[in-house]
């Protein structure tokens, strides 16, 4: 396969079991480490309810996120079924009006609610 971030091509090691799976990757092992994902976790509370930030990276990159397509749908997977309302975005920003956002949303759909961006903007 050829590696989508830096061109070279790379070869995915299988066992006999995983032989005809179809697993695609689109980064090689060496950008794994050049781009390393750092979970963040952070709980905003909000008047009713909370909210939850969680970040991929800690700084903004110039890539297609969607090459990370694996690791964000595992975290997305792993919230689906909790009841909460989920957002998906590029970056985020704090600013006043964004709590006053969250609060109006979390107090509309009466739950929690959870942000999954890529990074986070000072």
């Amino acid at each position: 396969m050829k590696c989508r971030i830096c061109g070279e091509r790379f070869f995915i090691r299988r066992s006999l079991l995983s032989l005809f799976n179809e697993d695609k990757e689109y980064i090689c092992r060496d950008c794994y480490k050049k781009y390393p994902i750092n979970i963040n976790y952070e709980t905003i509370q909000l008047d009713c309810h909370k909210a939850m930030v969680i970040s991929i990276f800690k700084k903004k990159l110039r890539l297609d996120y969607n090459l990370f397509f694996k690791e964000y749908s595992k975290i997305f997977l792993s919230l689906y079924n909790n009841g909460v309302n989920v957002f998906f975005l590029d970056d985020l920003k704090y600013s006043y009006d964004f709590y006053e956002y969250l609060d109006c949303i979390s107090k509309i759909e009466d739950s929690d609610i959870v942000i999954l961006c890529f990074s986070i903007r000072d």
